[in-house]
């Protein structure tokens, strides 16, 4: 007889077994609503709004294959990946300032494959370069893969991640399934696991939800041990220069040294790892003379059953901070650190970040960086990506960046690689000279305590002053009294505080999210870049403000931030100016002596180029306040810009800019797809639009219908249809590397066969053609300037020409040197790209074509890009 547990236990299967076959799992996100960030993601996405944190949290997972390798199985095998691991195609937009998880539907995962340069340093540069390249975590996607062909047996494989998405235990369980979908794609199976695979956001709402409210004993644990403790002060002189960037000094250590430290351990009941924190914390003790010392080192949350095998960002920190008083030798240092460790160890699920939110300013140094600024570890051998039939080794790609301010590290010998210490160091916070001097002690600390089994005497150097480092430098000349003034004003409005001159940004109760509305009104003041970051460095008026006059005076011929002083006259916005299609466009209107506000996200201002006399108008398109600010006082509005993937966001957009608009032109650049699949081969400016229309296609249908009836007739409305765009500028040639023609070029990039898109039935017409209307971004910018200046009042196309897509993937193939065959597409139906051709006589003259403006020659300079 079955009892009510196990009812309840059948119940619960049946329902899993049907979310299995419900559909894709960002319907069932969705259903879900959207989903917080994690702790340790939110840190990541807040340094990004801060001030463009790089390369700091790219994560290059690099390995090379010797033997036969198969760029479409790998494809595949990737595809499928991404697919079952919701993470992996996440992407992190915004509401009000505050980020939310979006997880989005799943889709082939292109895998760009190039042949290597014939020397090493070419290669590793390519590389370097690759897995430097920043990622948008707004628009996604939060994971390249690049295939770099050395020879025919030969490859690197470089898979590059943003840490928002992963960890190193990530990247343990991305080898192992990646190895079995990888085998099981050449024998033409897709590989997929039985069980579903845990998802992320779960965890993230787990995390939330455990944190809400006073936190629990947990929290209150780490409040309370935490209490008092300030961020080391490196030792040395405090060198110049921005901080983030990283450089790695290493020594070697005697045969048998880890051994040696094993055994230390082992006598006084502690692991290696516990050993060599020890370690760090005499080396420090003896370089500072400072006794309260707190050492960051990761721990996972991954130790739970249910969360062995989720693919994420589940690295945390834990702040050791042993007593230290009146230690005298290396064995009782040994035993503090080995119980506070243990201490920490109970309460290691409460995320570090939740810990410095609670402590506030006090968990801040001098500079604005958080309460751990030195860690220490013994990390294990790289993680390789083993695929069948090849020889696989890791390969290192060093992106020149530091996450800590000073790092101590132990590295075990394996293969031909020996035993080694590491020290790694922020170059703005600690000078080369010093850090030398640490690897030193760190590497005789740890051969001495190895050879004499722990029994080591302990010194202690001179305590470091604060006052000799100081924060972040502020110019030499002060400030205008009127100025501070102002910034002074600023804190009082966001902080409720009115600071003297010197008042302190955290001591006032600033955190980092106020730091970026911080920034955001001073750039709007002074009409200078200043970014959340640097609110953290600087801290007080007297130096923000001589820091903000200063690059006031650099910039006296450019204005910038959010509009807000007297609109020039004839001023047009441009959305989406840092775009393929808005780059164009800007210079175009800025070349006719056109007065341009151009709206740009914070974090993409500056691709916005020096050399044209712009007013930047920060916002986004999922803010519909920053757009009607933008759009307020202009004379003209081209709205260039889209998400291309929520449509919902698109129409939003458009109703605020049209909130706004009062008078005057306002310039849709719309797509072709908003025509559909029209019935006729020929498709006239005027032809209505037939289904079936893309969610794509029918946003801008939407969007164009908004337009044409707020403006009414004679309104000055012009909707500007164009087709696929080709340029020299990043957005269109990725576009062309990895949007629709992306399949194409990645096959004619691998070698592999180029299958053509399907292009669907025959017209009545009997004219077999099949191919795209397309548009160099040149000759689109000057139809959109010339409907800026003279309203069509209607639809119109902008088509510079149509190619057949035979012609285009056979110039394609020889221009990238390649040995791909061109053949058609099996399959039958309408596909991504059909039989029509597109009329565009209203805009021939500003469309004509121009030197350098063929299809020939745009393809060209785009893959020399």
């Amino acid at each position: 007889m079955l009892t009510a547990q196990d009812i309840e236990r059948q119940r619960e299967l049946l329902r899993r077994a049907r979310a299995r076959t419900a559909g894709p799992r960002a319907e069932r996100a969705a259903a879900d609503g959207p989903a917080p960030l994690s702790h340790a993601q939110h840190r990541m996405w807040l340094i990004e709004r801060l001030g463009h944190a790089g390369a700091l949290y790219n994560v290059p997972f690099a390995s090379r294959l010797r033997g036969p390798f198969s760029p479409g199985a790998f494809a595949r095998a990737l595809t499928g990946l991404v697919r079952r691991h919701e993470v992996l195609r996440t992407r992190y937009p915004h509401t009000d300032g505050e980020p939310y998880q979006e997880v989005t539907a799943p889709g082939p995962v292109p895998v760009r494959t190039v042949d290597a340069p014939a020397d090493a340093e070419g290669a590793r540069r390519l590389l370097r370069d690759e897995a430097a390249r920043p990622f948008d975590l707004a628009a996604g996607p939060v994971l390249r893969a690049l295939v770099l062909r050395h020879a025919p047996d030969d490859h690197t494989v470089l898979l590059t991640f943003h840490h928002i998405a992963v960890d190193g235990g990530a990247l343990e369980i991305v080898a192992r399934e990646l190895a079995d979908r990888y085998a099981a794609a050449l024998e033409g199976g897709d590989g997929d696991p039985p069980q579903e695979a845990p998802r992320y956001t779960d965890f993230a709402r787990r995390e939330r939800a455990a944190t809400a409210g006073d936190g629990g004993a947990g929290l209150a644990y780490w409040t309370e041990r935490l209490a008092g403790a300030r961020p080391l002060t490196l030792p040395g002189p405090a060198p110049e220069g921005p901080r983030g960037a990283g450089r790695v000094l290493t020594a070697p250590l005697p045969p048998g040294t880890a051994d040696g430290l094993r055994a230390v351990g082992r006598a006084h009941r502690a692991t290696l790892f516990t050993v060599v924190l020890a370690a760090a914390f005499a080396t420090l003790l003896e370089a500072t003379g400072e006794e309260d010392l707190v050492v960051g080192c990761a721990s996972s949350h991954r130790d739970r059953a249910e969360l062995r095998g989720l693919v994420g960002l589940c690295v945390n920190t834990l702040a050791v901070r042993p007593d230290l008083s009146g230690v005298t030798g290396f064995p009782a240092l040994l035993v503090r650190v080995r119980d506070e460790v243990l201490r920490a160890q109970r309460f290691r699920h409460v995320p570090f970040d939740a810990v410095v939110e609670r402590l506030g300013a006090a968990a801040r140094d001098g500079g604005g960086g958080a309460l751990v600024g030195v860690t220490a570890d013994v990390p294990g051998r790289p993680v390789v990506l083993e695929l069948r039939g090849a020889r696989a080794e890791a390969v290192d790609v060093p992106l020149g960046t530091a996450k800590f301010g000073l790092g101590f590290f132990l590295e075990e010998a394996y293969g031909d690689v020996p035993e080694r210490c590491v020290v790694q160091y922020d170059t703005g916070r600690l000078a080369e000279g010093t850090a030398r001097e640490l690897l030193t002690g760190f590497a005789e600390m740890l051969t001495t305590v190895s050879a004499v089994s722990g029994a080591r005497p302990l010194t202690r150097g001179a305590p470091v002053a604060p006052a000799a480092r100081g924060g972040a430098r502020a110019p030499e000349a002060g400030a205008a009294a009127d100025s501070v003034e102002a910034v002074e004003a600023v804190f009082a409005d966001l902080l409720g505080e009115r600071p003297g001159p010197d008042g302190d940004f955290f001591l006032l109760g600033g955190h980092s999210l106020l730091a970026v509305r911080v920034a955001e009104r001073l750039r709007e003041r002074f009409g200078a870049p200043f970014t959340g970051l640097e609110v953290l460095e600087h801290r007080t008026p007297r130096t923000i403000a001589a820091v903000l006059e200063e690059r006031a005076r650099r910039r006296a011929a450019r204005r910038s931030g959010r509009p807000g002083g007297p609109v020039r006259s004839g001023t047009t916005l441009v959305t989406g100016a840092t775009g393929g299609v808005g780059a164009f466009v800007l210079w175009e209107l800025a070349a006719r002596g056109r007065p341009v506000r151009a709206l740009v996200r914070p974090e993409s201002a500056h691709l916005v180029p020096e050399g044209v006399d712009v007013e930047l108008a920060e916002g986004d398109l999922a803010d519909p306040e920053s757009l009607r600010a933008a759009a307020e006082g202009v004379a003209a509005v081209v709205h260039a810009a889209c998400t291309f993937t929520s449509p919902e966001v698109d129409v939003a957009a458009m109703r605020a800019l049209l909130s706004a608009r009062r008078e005057g032109p306002f310039v849709f650049v719309s797509s072709v797809d908003a025509y559909g699949v029209p019935s006729v081969a020929d498709v006239a400016e005027d032809a209505p639009s037939e289904e079936p229309l893309s969610s794509y296609g029918r946003a801008k249908l939407v969007c164009e219908r908004m337009l044409l009836e707020a403006a009414g007739p004679g309104g000055g409305a012009s909707v500007v249809r164009a087709p696929i765009v080709w340029g020299a500028h990043p957005r269109l040639r990725d576009q062309l590397r990895w949007g629709a023609t992306g399949a194409l070029y990645q096959a004619a990039r691998a070698g592999e066969p180029v299958v053509l898109p399907p292009a669907g039935a025959v017209p009545p017409s009997g004219d077999r053609w099949s191919g795209a209307p397309w548009v160099h971004a040149a000759a689109l910018a000057r139809a959109v300037a010339h409907c800026a200046e003279r309203p069509v009042d209607g639809v119109v196309n902008a088509v510079g020409g149509h190619v057949a897509w035979s012609e285009w993937a056979g110039e394609l193939v020889r221009l990238l040197g390649g040995r791909s065959v061109v053949v058609p597409s099996p399959q039958a139906g309408p596909g991504l790209l059909h039989r029509h051709r597109y009329r565009a006589e209203t805009l021939a003259g500003p469309l004509a074509e121009r030197p350098g403006e063929d299809w020939r020659s745009v393809l060209a300079e785009m893959l020399r890009g």
